[in-house]
């Protein structure tokens, strides 16, 4: 499973990715993550290298595109992929029309993420086969 995470703040995406990597640790399941830095980044990598990613974590509030414009570029070519808005300023209108599958308040919590991958994982699972 690919996951992004795209927040303008290191820390936080170093934060979010300590989380996941415990619940890999817990849960014996691994997963690709890539970090990026701004939509404008993601969206471009995502291009170059044609990689399609199974979950996103946004953050709105970026220096030039948003998230929640970022998140709509992404559903111009990818309809399939969860998309997770983490802001500190609340819920935002436009965040409907990227389908989202959460919106999170900042700080972020461990049992949000948690919830997130599980839902995620069991969503992606062929039926009758284990990971």
């Amino acid at each position: 499973m690919k996951i992004a995470l795209c927040d303008d703040i290191p820390l936080l995406r170093r934060i979010l990715e300590e989380i996941i990597r415990e619940y890999e640790a817990g849960r014996n399941v691994r997963f690709q993550i890539h970090q990026f830095g701004s939509g404008e980044e993601l969206l471009r990598q995502a291009e170059k290298e044609q990689i399609r990613f199974d979950l996103i974590f946004l953050d709105q509030c970026m220096k030039k595109l948003s998230g929640a414009e970022t998140a709509l570029r992404i559903r111009e070519y990818d309809t399939v992929c969860q998309i997770v808005f983490c802001t500190g300023s609340g819920a935002h209108p436009q965040f409907a029309e990227a389908s989202p599958l959460r919106i999170l308040e900042k700080p972020i919590n461990m049992e949000d993420i948690y919830a997130i991958l599980d839902k995620v994982i069991s969503d992606s699972k062929p039926l009758g086969n284990s990971w």
